[in-house]
């Protein structure tokens, strides 16, 4: 079923949709979540508040044209909300939060598989040690697949903050990367990034 069709029957208060749709986009939104709060029992508040008040405004969910980047924007308004009644805006951590280079190759290698174990675990440390904002931007790009274009409008900055943050995250990452993997080149990295 399409995401449009789904959307329509919603609005028409099929719960049984509703519940296709909650299947469907739970563990993006949660995800998502995670990287603004890193508190699964927290992720889980804010998901379930998140998709009550997808139930709640469901007569407007055919004019939503885009419906990841409404979600994306609701966790990010949700999760603001949620710090704030913590007091903790100033800081959120995504510490600890596994970074993957790719899908490990069936025909690796023992040392390749050994290689990129390694530059994943330095690769988790150097985007644990960039700043929130370029942390943020990086794993919604790198991990979301997102676009320069939708990361600015979820996160309600300028496309040109999003661009010179990715650019920062990559050289910091280049630079943590390069005394471990002398010979590993920007394209090199970039191609395992992405």
């Amino acid at each position: 079923m399409e995401t449009k069709e789904l959307l329509h029957l919603i609005s028409e208060d099929s719960r049984g949709s509703f519940d296709m749709f909650y299947n469907l986009y739970y563990e993006q939104v949660f995800r998502f979540s995670f990287y603004f709060l890193k508190d699964r029992e927290a992720c889980r508040e804010v998901v379930q508040d998140v998709f009550f008040s997808v139930w709640q405004s469901r007569k407007k969910l055919i004019d939503i044209q885009n419906i990841e980047t409404y979600l994306y924007v609701a966790v990010r308004n949700e999760a603001n909300r949620f710090l704030a009644a913590r007091n903790n805006l100033k800081y959120v951590s995504l510490e600890d939060l596994p970074v993957q280079l790719e899908k490990p190759d069936e025909d690796s290698s023992p040392e390749d598989d050994l290689i990129t174990r390694e530059m994943e675990e330095l690769l988790t440390q150097a985007v644990n040690e960039l700043p929130a904002k370029c942390r943020t931007i990086f794993l919604m790009a790198r991990e979301e697949g997102m676009k320069p274009k939708q990361i600015a409008e979820i996160l309600a900055i300028n496309e040109s903050t999003v661009r010179v943050q990715m650019k920062i995250a990559i050289e910091k990452i280049v630079t943590a990367l390069k005394p471990y993997f002398p010979n590993l080149t920007l394209l090199a990295l970039l191609a395992r990034l992405f």
